[in-house]
């Protein structure tokens, strides 16, 4: 047997109350009553376990499908770390959000709705309207487009027969329940079904919907649009998203895609418009990967990165470029460890060598984050030094921008370099702390010309567009023409 460690979340069809992949495999958390293989005594040190890693080891076993055999594994529990047995509730530190006050869409048919991502956003959000949207409705599937917070918060609220969504976002919501402690949503887990971008989503045989998933580009991985049919309407749900990722390939595969949808007419197109007052075309992922590769080739301390924890291939790409270079990596702060968890990069130990490329949560300044404790804490996890250069690889969400403020004010005699994304020092009012500005983050959002060219591919009938805030809807009714916009408001489309 071979003992190794895994994170285990809610097992979903598989029958297994816990689950896990190992090199591809699935594994199942054995729960046999008086199991040999099993160390009964910290099996009962699982009480209250809500998700987390445990050592186990691992007994292969096949199956015969139609096509070949299959592998899959048994764990047998070994230990239950320390830190899964009486966990405190952790901080979602960097899990992205934006101004939209409510994120979701419900499909709505005489035989039961279809709910599009539950979730408000995470301060000021539209909690009421999500309540009332699902109230007295018979949902019998719930689509979770991507990892985003606002995206799925309420999922645990939704009384839902099967939910749909990718690996990497069961994951990230997978592990959000179990620092949260939170049962519900642990439950709604258990009716996961693992759905890749370009995969169509099974819904009951008698519901009168076809949907079909594709992979847009945004700032987190396995982000999908959405292409549904249905008697009434033909809708077309993008979503956040961006017609370009790190390289022109994705842009032109992105863009040749919208065109083959287009084939058939679109009713109703529904999307975000945060960055419609931006001119142009949203830049390249490849820009900020240059700028921030600049920056650590000419530091000569350590290089102290901080950025939203789900920008995963941003994340991965310096971390690959960093050693490469031979600068030693590492990661502190919950999301950015589980970060590094999800990319798998060797990370060095907790490290004093000069040259290190250090990733650590607090982009937003949040309370008990990596960066903000190492500020405030007399025993820092991270000793700043007048030879560091840190870089905030973020853009300060708007409202955030007092606290953003405070955090550089007391970081600043600490570092000997503060470097910030293009435009945000007057965002954040940081004129005279002497903090530099280069293009160390883009946008997850297309902007106004991004925008202009779906419509022009597209030629929708109706758009729904979100949030409907200024400057946002100024500049994105001058883009429509003619083409009606609906309120946002109207959350229910009947198909």
């Amino acid at each position: 047997m071979e003992r190794v460690k895994l994170w285990f979340g809610p097992g979903g069809k598989e029958g297994y109350k816990w689950a896990s992949n190992y090199q591809g495999s699935l594994v199942g958390l054995c729960r046999q009553p008086f199991c040999e293989n099993c160390n009964l005594i910290e099996r009962e040190r699982l009480r209250g376990f809500r998700g987390g890693e445990l050592e186990v080891e691992l007994i292969p076993y096949r199956r015969p499908t139609f096509w070949k055999e299959e592998i899959f594994y048994l764990g047998h529990l070994v230990r239950v770390p320390e830190r899964e047995v009486a966990r405190a509730v952790g901080v979602d530190e960097g899990i992205e959000f934006d101004i939209s006050r409510l994120n979701t869409l419900l499909l709505s048919t005489a035989r039961g709705s279809v709910l599009i991502d539950p979730g408000v956003m995470g301060f000021n959000g539209d909690e009421f309207g999500f309540q009332k949207l699902i109230s007295g409705r018979k949902i019998v599937a719930t689509i979770v487009t991507h990892g985003h917070l606002d995206h799925w918060n309420h999922l645990n609220a939704v009384p839902s027969d099967a939910v749909f969504m990718s690996a990497l976002t069961f994951q990230l919501i997978s592990r959000h329940a179990a620092w949260q402690q939170d049962s519900r949503l642990v439950r709604a887990l258990r009716k996961a079904q693992r759905v890749s971008p370009g995969e169509p989503v099974l819904l009951e045989r008698d519901l009168p919907i076809q949907i079909e998933t594709f992979p847009l580009p945004h700032s987190i991985p396995e982000t999908m649009g959405l292409i549904i049919k249905g008697r009434k309407k033909r809708i077309v749900y993008l979503g956040d998203f961006k017609l370009t990722g790190v390289d022109a390939k994705t842009k032109a595969e992105t863009i040749s895609f919208l065109y083959q949808i287009a084939k058939e007419p679109v009713d109703l197109l529904s999307l975000n418009i945060i960055n419609a007052h931006l001119e142009g075309f949203t830049p390249l992922e490849g820009v900020t990967i240059e700028a921030i590769t600049n920056i650590i080739v000419r530091a000569k301390g350590r290089v102290i990165i901080t950025s939203f924890s789900t920008n995963l291939e941003r994340i991965r790409r310096i971390g690959e470029i960093a050693q490469i270079m031979g600068r030693p990596i590492l990661f502190l702060g919950a999301g950015m460890v589980n970060a590094q968890g999800f990319l798998k990069l060797e990370a060095e130990e907790m490290t004093d060598a000069e040259k290190t490329v250090i990733f650590v949560t607090g982009c937003q300044a949040e309370e008990n984050s990596a960066l903000w404790r190492s500020v405030y804490e007399l025993i820092p996890p991270l000793a700043l030094r007048p030879t560091d250069t840190l870089i905030f690889s973020s853009r300060c969400i708007p409202g955030n921008e007092a606290v953003l403020r405070e955090l550089i004010t007391a970081l600043r005699p600490k570092v000997g370099k503060i470097i910030v994304n293009a435009r945000e020092t007057e965002q954040v009012r940081l004129q005279g702390m002497e903090v530099e500005e280069a293009p160390v983050h883009v946008t997850g959002h297309e902007q106004k010309e991004g925008l202009r060219l779906v419509l022009e591919i597209l030629r929708p009938k109706q758009i729904l567009p979100w949030p409907q805030s200024s400057p946002q809807i100024e500049a994105f009714r001058e883009i429509a023409g003619g083409i009606e916009i609906l309120n946002e408001k109207n959350r229910v489309i009947e198909i």
